[in-house]
């Protein structure tokens, strides 16, 4: 089988359809796409809402709830428990499929008809009403696409986590504070990409260090300052040197790490007990190619977010224990088999064009159902009547394709157009991977909403917050604190925020200083803070006996000898960028 050259539709780029992509096309039996792996990768990102929230009514029980859809939104929502209940039966809104009309038109029917989830929570949920996408969590407030953590505050991607606030992506990490894609650590602060680290401050790419500040690459550390090695007598009363209490100082010293990083190397691939795969931030993944923040996933492409999947592809957020997925986001929980699918879980198998259905199987078109099977729009036929029904809706779609406003067609094989996801593209994390102005959003043909207008009276002045946390009393909690930014970035900026009291019995156990930037603003300075999720050709930058840009002084001999690195490889960072990018074996030949 030979790769194929197609242009996108929607960005009008040239992409190549690799052999194996057509195996598993083939083996689902679906088409190969017409859109390019990033835009399909948009695409499904539009569907996920995690941190809009609002205060709205359930429709069904009339009583205020914190909710992902606006008050505004066409679509009805219900709270958890109402959701979840025996009080409505989503079989009420079936209807008979329409071969005159095109078949997203009667989807969105159905889409608008039917009751939507109105908050994603599975499991125990204790005393964390302000979390979305969320899997047994306590104690917890504004985190999202997390799962089995207590006490843990604002931020994303928080795994089998304890009492850690402002953090992206951690996982087994307990009494941290600042972290980006940190695995199995403990007491760590203002670091990023480490692993098994502990009482530590100022880290990038460690590994089993503990007891060290401001280091770089380190493996097996202990007592280092600055990559400098110190006795612990010494590295205690050096430590005493700097103030690390102050939040000017703070930021004067992670001015400092990140001239010191450009000092050494990078690695092509954030990977952990990974082989044979393409991306970044991956852990223990075999044969996953250009796919991000993945564990525990083989055979995989263009995914992200992925725990436990094998065989997928095009396939964003959850998986556990799920195979067999092709252009879906938000399917989990053993799963099979499931295609251009929103929002499903819980043993969901043969399914296509469904969201929000669980514990099912043999479901086309569906919204809402639980253990139910041969369903098409809802409606409940035989098995045998399934069977002829769904390649004739299939062939309806191809000759009766769905256009869009951009005059994009949409034939079986397509996810959901723009135009009947349920939210509008900056309430999603299409905004905060691949941000648009309003102006580009509408002209792509993707939904704006307004933001809400904010009626904050800020009783305490960003310059008046108080630089010490010792300097704070108790009635910080009663305070509206103003947002550095002022509304003045690009960050979905909420110009004021406030302290919680658990928030602030952490800051002072910790002897942390309070921030000055809204929750959204410091989320957004830890995705910034990160590569983007794209994938750029590029060559080892190792020159024998240092890098090429002679940055970096190599320590010990590698397989190439004097001579420049031979190794090509795909990575993140692009050509532009300052960082000095090694293949894995020369990294590992510095760092390991």
């Amino acid at each position: 089988m030979k790769s194929q050259t197609q242009t996108c539709q929607n960005c009008k780029q040239n992409f190549v359809i690799e052999p194996d992509d057509l195996i598993f096309y083939e083996r689902i039996k679906v088409p190969p796409p017409t859109w390019c792996p990033e835009c399909r990768l948009i695409r499904r990102f539009t569907a996920r809402n995690e941190r809009g929230l609002y205060k709205r009514k359930c429709d069904l029980c009339q009583k205020d709830k914190i909710l992902m859809y606006s008050p505004e939104s066409p679509y009805k929502a219900y709270c958890y428990n109402c959701w979840w209940s025996d009080n409505w039966d989503p079989l009420v809104y079936a209807r008979k499929y329409d071969f005159s009309r095109p078949f997203f038109e009667q989807y969105n029917d159905l889409l608008r008809a039917v009751p939507r989830l109105g908050i994603i929570q599975q499991g125990n949920i204790v005393n964390s009403d302000y979390s979305n996408r969320v899997s047994d969590v306590k104690n917890c407030y504004l985190i999202f696409g997390s799962a089995n953590n207590e006490d843990c505050y604002y931020g994303n991607s928080y795994w089998d986590s304890k009492s850690s606030i402002d953090c992206y992506n951690i996982h087994k990490t307990e009494l941290s504070y600042e972290l980006i894609d940190c695995y199995s650590c403990n007491n760590l602060k203002y670091s990023q990409e480490c692993h098994s680290c502990s009482n530590s401050s100022f880290l990038f790419d460690c590994r089993n260090c503990d007891s060290c500040f401001g280091c770089v690459n380190l493996r097996n550390k202990s007592y280092y300052i600055f990559n400098e090695k110190y006795s612990k007598e010494e590295y205690q009363e050096k430590l005493k040197t700097f103030d690390l209490f102050s939040r000017k100082s703070i930021e004067e010293i992670k001015k400092q790490i990140e001239k010191l990083r450009n000092k050494y190397i990078v690695p092509s691939l954030i990977e952990r007990q990974t082989s044979n795969s393409t991306g970044n931030w991956l852990e223990e993944c075999e044969n996953v190619r250009n796919s991000y923040n993945c564990a525990e996933t083989e055979d995989a492409r263009y995914t992200f977010g992925m725990v436990k999947a094998k065989d997928v592809m095009d396939f964003s957020y959850w998986a556990m224990s799920s195979d067999l997925i092709y252009e879906s986001v938000n399917v989990g929980r053993q799963c099979s088999n499931v295609s251009f699918s929103n929002e499903c879980w819980d043993g969901l198998s043969q399914a296509q064009y469904c969201m929000n259905c669980h514990s099912s199987s043999d479901l086309f078109g569906c919204v809402g159902l639980r253990k139910k099977q041969y369903c098409i729009l809802n409606k409940q036929y035989t098995k045998e009547e399934y069977g002829e029904l769904v390649p004739k809706i299939i062939e309806n779609m191809n000759s009766m394709p769905y256009e869009d406003k951009k005059k994009r067609t949409y034939k079986y094989g397509e996810f959901f157009p723009n135009e009947i996801v349920p939210f509008s593209y900056n309430e999603t994390i299409a905004q905060e991977f691949f941000p648009l102005s309003k102006d580009q959003i509408l002209e792509k043909g993707f939904r704006w909403r307004e933001p809400d207008e904010k009626n904050y009276t800020i009783t305490l002045n960003p310059e008046n917050i108080p630089d010490l946390i010792s300097e704070v009393g108790d009635s910080i909690t009663k305070e509206v604190l103003g947002c550095s930014h002022a509304g003045k970035c690009n960050d979905f900026c909420t110009t004021a925020f406030k302290i919680t009291e658990c928030e602030l019995n952490f800051y002072r156990n910790k002897n942390i200083p309070l921030p000055d930037l809204c929750p959204n603003c410091r989320h957004y300075e830890r995705l910034n803070k990160r590569t983007p999720l794209r994938l750029w050709q590029r060559k080892c930058q190792c020159a024998g006996k240092n890098s090429s840009n002679q940055n970096y002084q190599n320590t010990s001999e590698h397989f190439h000898g004097p001579e420049s690195c031979p190794n090509n490889f795909e990575t993140s960072y692009s050509p532009e960028r300052k960082e000095t990018v090694y293949c894995k074996q020369c990294y590992n030949a510095e760092v390991v």
